[in-house]
């Protein structure tokens, strides 16, 4: 049952938890991504909330400070570092009151960034998974996007619609240009691979997921491709929903999201528990 709550050391931080009360050993932190507040989007951390519960394990959703309705104390810093403090505040409220010591987070596009830094710095973290997290371009990844330009340029729509913008025939107002999201992943993949490898040695569980949303990732193998240096211990795995966009905004997607990572934090807590 969803539960509002009030916690943090400023008792800035509002959130919603839903505690299984039959099991105490694990729960899952969802990080917020950029500026959304905690139902994530399209109402995803709900969902993710909701399928837990029917499975057993407890979870907690929370806006970061100055996002949603938690307050902006103490929100001085890189916010990357501000997330990962706050994420342990909410470890440190769920040991308090209901004597969870270990967690799974999860979080996507920004999310997943604050993920993995709060791993680094939290030993109490067993688990992430992410959506959408860090990613760097290989060569088969400019191979492909290579080849999916030379068929975008071959699409007889494609200049159907050229044509009828030229000709006035198109009345359609133009789109916002699309931004540009602030990220603070590692900006090269050897710092990535430092620190994936510090969780790695540390039996840190990792799962990544990567959509067809995002214009750094286009094949499933791309994220053993781009860190090649990595020596993965069979503590990681991955997955690519190439049909998904990046906030899995279909109802459909969203289901099999869902379903995704109920599974994998099922598949987790059994091997954090073994």
């Amino acid at each position: 049952m969803d539960q509002p709550l009030v916690f943090g050391k400023f008792d800035h931080l509002v959130g919603i938890e839903n505690i299984v009360k039959s099991d105490h050993s694990l729960a899952m932190i969802m990080m917020t991504p950029g500026m959304l507040h905690n139902t994530g989007p399209f109402r995803m951390h709900v969902d993710i909330a909701q399928s837990l519960e029917k499975q057993g394990i407890s979870s907690l959703r929370f806006d970061l400070s100055g996002i949603g309705e938690s307050l902006g104390i103490g929100a001085s810093g890189k916010s990357i570092d501000r997330a990962a403090s706050e994420a342990s505040e909410a470890m440190d409220y769920l040991m308090q009151t209901h004597g969870i010591k270990q967690f799974i987070l999860f979080g996507l596009c920004s999310g997943a960034d604050d993920s993995i830094q709060t791993a680094l710095k939290d030993k109490r973290v067993r688990g992430v998974i992410t959506l959408d997290g860090a990613a760097y371009k290989t060569p088969k990844f400019f191979l492909r996007e290579s080849v999916l330009m030379a068929r975008k340029m071959l699409s007889v729509n494609k200049w159907i619609n050229k044509l009828r913008r030229a000709t006035g025939n198109d009345k359609a107002p133009p789109s916002l240009a699309m931004g540009t999201d602030i990220r603070e992943f590692p900006e090269t993949a050897e710092q990535a691979c430092k620190e994936l490898q510090q969780l790695v040695d540390s039996d840190v569980r990792l799962h990544f997921i990567y959509t067809g949303g995002t214009d750094y990732y286009n094949y499933a193998r791309q994220f053993y491709d781009m860190l090649p240096q990595m020596k993965w211990r069979g503590t990681e795995s991955t997955e690519y929903f190439s049909h998904m966009d990046h906030v899995v905004m279909l109802c459909e997607d969203r289901k099999l999201l869902v379903n995704h990572v109920t599974d994998k934090t099922l598949e987790m807590s059994g091997a954090i528990a073994a």
